[in-house]
């Protein structure tokens, strides 16, 4: 009986412990909050009157909240405060999770947000003995503040900005903040249907809302609309992007995204983002005169960052690539026509790239070349090395194929290029005013073979360090008549073309073969063979310096009765070539002719009379490249 007591009494304290500590819950254990907060050291005072629920949806309601950091200063400053969480939360916050929050609502906030290049901050939200430890973003999950402002000072996001953001009564949420981000000045304005989550982690299951947002950044524009489920991490993030500006670079620098400097573009495709990895699908591009499209992928969440995808469409101009090569302004020295302005290879580091190229006309920028249709490569940039593999493009009837790589890991960034081309016509390829000559005064299939390597931080300096070997032969061709005689010097037989018409003589041969050293390309063997004549070519063209020492040498093989036979030197610069003929072979003709006049005066004219010349074959075909 007296047992059956005991548990009798032992209920009814129990009930009446339990019922207290209910009703202390329900009134928000006056007085404990501030206690609790002042025991606890990190940096939170409340006032009196708030109160603190523990058992039933555990939140903390405070007319006034403050937060300061280890040494005082100012970090938050709330009115009308509800903070809402899970005690699971905590338990993980504990563990060193980040600091997890379910609901942070405020009538006015005033927030400082700084962190350092170690990623910690003077926030109390790592727990004890984690302090020197980089301090994780916070999650909130759902964030309702009718007046607030920032100052926003994070180093590791690169981030320096004031904001301000609100919640109208009626749910929709607006924010405004201009400063930096990664160096490059900026101005974003958003909106949203409802709260929006700034961190929320991927079990959070916050449904997404409407947003819209432009971020402006001197000439550059970015604009979306559509849906997100938070801010900060753009959890569930799906809607339609227009990016606009003076040059992709610009847009991708404050994202740490390298992007090639181009000239102005508008850019407009679908949007998509979850845990760490982005997608911009049904791209439609304008860059400059050039129009692309393409699906990308770039995901965040490796050491390096990985963009892949396909760029396709068309045509896409040289010349609105010329500032990622440097070759938007002029050379810096007089008289050049190589771009040497610097490269900007330390980006290539910033992240790698597998995309696939397939675009239906690459224009070379200059109506003298005909453009490429179709191009067809693989771009691979690994650990700052770039690649171009599998690379496949129709020209005037023909193919180029081959590779390039670009290793900047060592200085001077070393380049590569391997490069054959077949059935080209070279007729169509080059295109020059060719007055009074025939159409087309050069015909044939070129046949080409290129394997050079070179080192430079500019289109100059690559070119004028290349070495390695280069073959042209020209297959099934013709040349003009006229040409022909012109480069022998034929008086007569020229004179004769220009009063009854030029024609074409088909090709035996026409083939170089040379080497590029030091930037200096000479020919081992380089000629041009007809019925009529053979043309050797010998001498320099030096890339290094941009000048030219050429040589031509013509061996008629039929009699003229009037011809100069005189050699014709090219020389001069690349900016100005000058014509100019040989004046040893042509000075011995004229003592001839001299001596000859005084004898009499017509025999003056035997000393230019030219019998031909009997030439063996030549040997035309192309050496077979090493492997």
């Amino acid at each position: 009986m007296n047992k059956k007591r005991g548990l009798l009494i032992a209920g009814g304290v129990t009930a009446v412990a339990v019922a207290a500590l209910v009703a202390l819950d329900a009134a928000g254990w006056p007085g404990l909050a501030p206690q609790l907060a002042e025991r606890a050291g990190h940096g939170l005072s409340v006032d009196a009157a708030t109160r603190l629920h523990l058992l039933w949806k555990p939140r903390l309601e405070a007319p006034r909240l403050r937060v300061t950091g280890l040494q005082g200063e100012p970090l938050a400053d709330a009115h009308d405060v509800v903070l809402a969480w899970r005690w699971g939360d905590i338990w993980d916050w504990r563990r060193g999770a980040p600091l997890r929050l379910r609901l942070v609502q405020a009538e006015g906030l005033s927030l400082n947000w700084q962190r350092d290049e170690a990623g910690r901050t003077a926030w109390p939200l790592q727990p004890d003995g984690a302090r020197d430890k980089p301090t994780p973003m916070p999650q909130i999950d759902q964030l309702i503040v009718h007046n607030g402002t920032a100052k926003l000072d994070d180093a590791p996001l690169q981030l320096l900005a004031d904001a301000r953001f609100a919640t109208e009564p009626d749910g929709h949420w607006k924010a405004d903040m201009k400063g930096k981000l990664r160096g490059q000045q900026l101005a974003l304005n958003a909106e949203a249907s409802a709260g929006l989550a700034l961190v929320s982690p991927p079990e959070a299951g916050a449904p997404p809302v409407q947003l819209r947002l432009e971020l402006t950044q001197g000439r550059e524009r970015l604009a979306f609309a559509g849906a997100a489920a938070s801010l900060l991490d753009a959890r569930a993030l799906d809607g339609q992007l227009q990016v606009r500006g003076s040059s992709l670079a610009a847009v991708g620098r404050p994202f740490g995204v390298t992007l090639p400097t181009t000239p102005a573009f508008d850019l407009a495709g679908r949007l998509q983002h979850a845990s760490g990895v982005w997608q911009l699908g049904g791209v439609r591009a304008r860059i400059g005169q050039s129009r692309l499209g393409g699906d990308f992928i770039f995901d965040t969440r490796a050491e390096r960052p990985m963009l892949s995808g396909l760029l396709r469409g068309g045509p896409l101009r040289l010349a609105d690539l010329g500032p990622a090569v440097g070759a938007d302004a002029p050379p810096s020295r007089p008289g050049r026509v190589l771009p040497d302005r610097p490269l900007d290879l330390p980006s290539l580091r910033a992240m790698d790239a597998r995309v696939a190229v397939a675009l239906s006309q690459l224009d070379l920028g200059t109506a003298k070349l005909e453009p490429l249709a179709p191009v067809n490569a693989s771009l691979v940039l690994e650990g700052g090395v770039l690649t171009l593999n599998h690379l496949n493009a129709g020209v005037a009837g023909g193919e180029v194929t081959g590779s390039a790589r670009l290793d900047p890991r060592d200085a001077p960034p070393l380049w590569q290029a391997r490069l054959d081309a077949h059935g080209m016509a070279i007729e169509r390829w080059l295109k020059f005013d060719t007055k009074p000559l025939a159409s087309d005064p050069v015909t044939g299939r070129l046949k080409a073979q290129l394997d050079v390597q070179g080192r430079g931080r500019s289109i100059a300096e690559l070119l004028g360090s290349l070495s390695g070997p280069v073959q042209l032969r020209l297959e099934n061709g013709s040349v003009s008549h006229l040409l022909t005689e012109a480069m022998g010097l034929d008086l007569a037989q020229g004179l004769g073309l220009l009063l009854r018409g030029d024609q074409k003589l088909p090709l035996n041969c026409a083939s170089l073969d040379g080497r590029f050293n030091a930037g200096i390309l000479r020919p081992r063997t380089a000629l041009m063979d007809n019925r009529d004549s053979r043309i050797d070519l010998d001498g320099r063209i030096s890339l290094k310096d941009e000048t030219l020492d050429l040589r031509l040498v013509a061996h008629p093989k039929d009699f003229s009765p009037l011809t100069l036979r005189a050699p014709v030197r090219l020389q001069g610069t690349l900016a100005e070539p000058r014509v100019a003929l040989e004046g040893k072979r042509l000075g011995g003709r004229a003592i001839a002719a001299l001596a000859l006049g005084s004898l009499s005066p017509p025999a003056a004219l035997l000393a230019f009379i030219d019998p031909g010349e009997d030439l063996p074959p030549v040997d035309c075909s192309l050496a077979p490249r090493k492997r």
